[in-house]
């Protein structure tokens, strides 16, 4: 069956509040009257390929039937493929904001409508998803993968987050099971007996509600000879139906909204997938259109993938005994267009289409990612004399024969002030491991968490204004089953004190979730440094904070904010938490700081946040061995050069326990001498009892003495 494009045939503020990232707003908030808006579109030939090389001059671009002139123009074409990318390389232990930005790279966003997705649809929805992310994605997009439930919502940037992505698309699980209660209505007979003829008694014009009557009589759920009272309970009923299916379509919006909030001043088109069931077409929910009209804060387009498939338009059970041909009609034309006039709004409103009458969603899925490569972004300035919420209508033509133009069909302009209160949805969270004495202080600072702080909670997109390191370290046990984790962050302070205070003010929010799990940990902190880090060592701010965190994959978004000069660094960590075992490794802590190295006693490595080092002086490693109690353990390693030449070596030794019982290695390994590239240590122990044994390959790089 074909994928039917509908436009044819029938979604942690503001834009500016990411100023000093990685790329420039694109979006503008509209605090002065020359601010642009910036409309996208997609230009096809007859036969849908996209259309290149196009000009400004080509394209009449009107507002509300008047035209309008265009100021800006922008021709993106990221080139044809091929889509999707073999390469699997893992996330790398160390997590920086200092990479170089792709031209290439494309945000996208999956959100699954669990909650109008039944079981029998889950497979069909993990399929196009997994099609989607093996084949459409090339490495350097951005991902944020949702849940309309909030039981997800995960952001990641290809290639390393591949893994997680398909991870997370076999676990969709389907939260609307139907309703097969004598007295079930479905949503479209609901709404019109609600929003229509709820007031029309036993009268003639009461079509859905005399259907309904009909049919609870015929299934004995009211007596045929209480008529009045038979109307009454389908108007009870058509109420809690309607209200159901009213907080199931905000819950849709919501998402939709946060994904909007999350990617304005992220540079570029973003492409929104809505997989669902559809939603009908209100009008009594203003917000329906409300958020078609935000989606051009961050130039999201929707692209609705109806998960119902291919519709049979053979009768049910229930229908069977319908002798009215035409009766019959109507409500296959109330299942399969009428219950998702809306969302189907939704995706033309904003410039995409939707994917219906297909039971490939998958094909459906990698015409967006084919959508997404070539494109026009158009600015012109807004005329005046409409408010901040009136609909403006657009229209956006070229002049060629022959071609099709997709683009939004309208806005809304909000003010500055009100995109600043549309904060997104918080997070599910429950507090980390706080440092004592900081519990009042931490909540003092997540009270007043800055608008650009929650947006770049809730996206993969970096922020480099400030430079950012980040490690992760996984320690003991917990009784509680969890592990004890520490997330090291670096801040590149240097030139960040504030002048005559002597002083830099950071807040500091960390939001450490679980891919499989609802609930995340997160920390807010405000920090202040009376002495100038820029005079301490490199000039890297080092800061430590601690997690209880069940075993299993973990994101960590880490977001530093200068209180002083409004500056925004944010990055995601991402790591593994391991499972308990009979024997294994605490994270090797390889590091060229350390403590007491002039005092008695062995030094104390202190963890950093990186792991490339000068080929001068040494570097300390310290890990800690787990395993069942007075073990007879021994260690060795072999330090190698990324092509396998052998480096150093030692021999395995017994582990001692140190005077707190615990299992520890200290290692010191001179730096001197080597040359610049890719080392690996090779950490190996065993069980001399057991003979169980655990290798951990722990990689660093030297850099040159200069440049």
């Amino acid at each position: 069956m074909k994928i039917t494009d509908l436009t044819a045939n029938l979604g942690v503020l503001l834009g500016a509040a990411l100023a000093g990232a990685q790329d420039p707003p694109q979006i503008p908030t509209f605090a002065s009257k020359v601010e642009l808006v910036t409309v996208d579109a997609v230009v096809m030939d007859g036969e849908g390929r996209p259309v290149r090389g196009l000009a400004a001059e080509d394209f009449v671009l009107s507002e509300d039937g008047k035209p309008q002139r265009v100021e800006s123009f922008e021709a993106i074409d990221l080139g044809e493929g091929p889509e999707g990318s073999a390469s699997t390389t893992r996330p790398s232990p160390e997590a920086t904001n200092l990479r170089p930005a792709s031209r290439a790279a494309r945000s996208f966003v999956l959100l699954v409508d669990d909650m109008s997705l039944a079981p029998a649809r889950q497979p069909v929805v993990r399929s196009a998803i997994a099609r989607f992310v093996e084949a459409g994605l090339r490495d350097g997009d951005e991902v944020i993968f949702a849940t309309t439930s909030a039981d997800v919502w995960w952001s990641a940037r290809m290639p390393e987050g591949r893994e997680d992505l398909e991870a997370l698309a076999a676990r969709v699980t389907a939260r609307s099971f139907g309703d097969s209660a004598r007295d079930a209505q479905s949503e479209w007979e609901a709404y019109q007996i609600n929003h229509h003829e709820i007031g029309a008694g036993e009268e003639p014009g009461a079509l859905i509600t005399a259907r309904v009557v009909q049919r609870y009589m015929a299934r004995r759920v009211c007596d045929p000879l209480t008529l009045s009272l038979c109307h009454q309970i389908v108007k009870q009923r058509a109420r809690e139906v309607d209200q159901r299916r009213i907080n199931r379509t905000q819950d849709a919006l919501a998402a939709v909204d946060r994904a909007i909030f999350a990617l304005t001043g992220v540079r570029g088109r973003k492409s929104l997938l809505l997989l669902s069931e559809g939603f009908l077409d209100d009008t009594s929910l203003p917000f329906v259109r409300d958020v078609a009209g935000r989606c051009r804060e961050a130039n999201l387009v929707v692209y609705f993938l109806d998960v119902r498939g291919l519709m049979s338009g053979q009768p049910t059970a229930e229908e069977s005994g319908v002798p009215n041909l035409l009766e019959l009609a109507r409500r296959n034309l109330e299942e399969t267009v009428h219950a998702a006039e809306g969302s189907v709004g939704l995706a033309e409103d904003t410039g995409g289409f939707a994917v219906q009458s297909t039971n490939d969603l998958g094909a459906g899925a990698a015409r967006v990612a084919d959508e997404s490569r070539t494109y026009y972004l158009l600015g012109y300035a807004p005329p005046e004399g409409k408010g901040p919420r009136d609909w403006r209508r657009l229209k956006v033509e070229v002049k060629r024969p022959g071609v099709k133009v997709r683009a939004r069909k309208g806005y809304t302009l909000r003010p500055a002030a009100e995109i600043a209160r549309a904060a997104a949805a918080p997070l599910e969270v429950s507090g980390g491991r706080k440092p004592k004495g900081k519990g009042s202080q931490d909540a003092q600072a997540r009270a007043s968490v800055a608008p650009d702080v929650s947006r770049s909670l809730a996206t993969a997109h970096d922020a480099d204004a400030i430079p950012l390191r980040a490690m992760a370290y996984t320690f003991e046990d917990r009784p509680s089953g969890t592990v004890r984790t520490m997330v090291t962050v670096e801040i590149d302070a240097r030139g960040r004190t504030a002048e005559r205070r002597g002083r830099s003010v950071f807040s500091l929010t960390v939001v450490a979730a679980h891919r499989d799990r609802v609930k995340a940990q997160r920390l807010d902190q405000r920090l202040e440094t009376e002495a100038d880090p820029a005079k301490q060592g490199d000039g890297w701010l080092t800061l430590h904070r601690e997690f209880d965190l069940p075993p299993g994959v973990v994101q960590a978004r880490i977001v530093v904010r200068d209180e002083t000069q409004g500056h925004l660094g944010a990055l995601t960590l991402r790591f593994v938490v391991p499972e308990p075992s009979a024997l294994r490794l605490s994270t090797p802590v390889i590091t060229d700081r350390a403590t007491g190295t002039n005092q008695a006693g062995p030094p104390r490595p202190v963890p950093t946040a990186h792991r490339e080092f000068t080929p001068t002086g040494r570097i300390y490693c310290q890990f800690q061995v787990f395993g069942p109690p007075k073990a007879a353990i021994e260690a060795s390693y072999v330090l190698r050069a990324r092509n396998g030449a052998v480096v150093d070596h030692r021999a395995p030794t017994p582990i001692g326990p140190s005077p707190d019982g615990r299992l520890v290695r200290l290692l010191v390994l001179s730096l001197e001498g080597m040359k610049p590239g890719d080392y690996e240590l090779v950490l190996h122990v065993a069980n001399r009892a057991t003979g169980e044994t655990r290798e951990q390959v722990e990689s660093f790089r030297i850099r040159p003495t200069h440049g």
